[in-house]
């Protein structure tokens, strides 16, 4: 596959991350969700600025780590990576538009 499609993937799911943390952080703050992610509710309780800056920095990890897998890796794992992003992308789709709901319907 090449290197466009892996990061335009990587950068769309690091953008779709960081606007599930700014929604989960809204949502949390005006008690409309729960994080139900233990490690992310175990994050916000501590500090919502260091939930953040967690969600932030694994978003960029996903482009950085994604570049080097395109580097370093064959032909046949690039595209069952750029399969795996894919579905990532839809996922993090669909939790997207289920933050947008709840934040304006609720």
């Amino acid at each position: 596959m090449p290197l466009p499609w892996i990061m335009l993937l990587s950068l769309l799911i690091s953008l779709l991350n960081i606007l599930d943390g700014i929604a989960t952080h809204f949502g949390l703050l005006h008690n409309k969700i729960e994080e139900l992610n233990p490690i992310m509710h175990v994050l916000w309780v501590s500090s919502p600025a260091l939930f953040l800056t967690v969600k932030i920095s694994l978003s960029l990890s996903i482009s950085y780590l994604s570049y080097f897998i395109y580097r370093l890796s064959g032909r046949r794992f690039q595209q069952l990576y750029t399969i795996s992003l894919a579905a990532i992308f839809m996922l993090y789709t669909f939790i997207l538009c289920l933050h947008l709901y709840w934040l304006t319907a609720l």
